[in-house]
């Protein structure tokens, strides 16, 4: 999935009628992250995971950069729902 289908997916949840970069910007996913209650950790020298901190389903994902993994996080939450 690419970044623009990702933060049209998000913005469309949201309600937002312009299209944040939720997956560069830590503006934009950072209240996300906070309110979803997701965690991001380090994987390896490529690779950032997200997960949502055990809460049933388990979402766990990973992208090559901290905001894209939260933000697909978010949209697999959502999809579990």
């Amino acid at each position: 999935m690419t970044d623009a289908e990702i933060n049209t997916l998000i913005a469309d949840i949201e309600g937002r009628c312009s299209t944040p970069d939720y997956c560069n910007n830590w503006e934009d996913i950072g209240l996300i992250i906070e309110r979803e209650k997701i965690t991001v950790d380090f994987w390896d020298d490529k690779q950032w995971i997200a997960h949502n901190n055990g809460y049933t389903p388990f979402v766990k994902t990973r992208a090559e950069t901290p905001m894209k993994a939260a933000a697909l996080c978010f949209l697999k939450m959502r999809e579990s729902e």
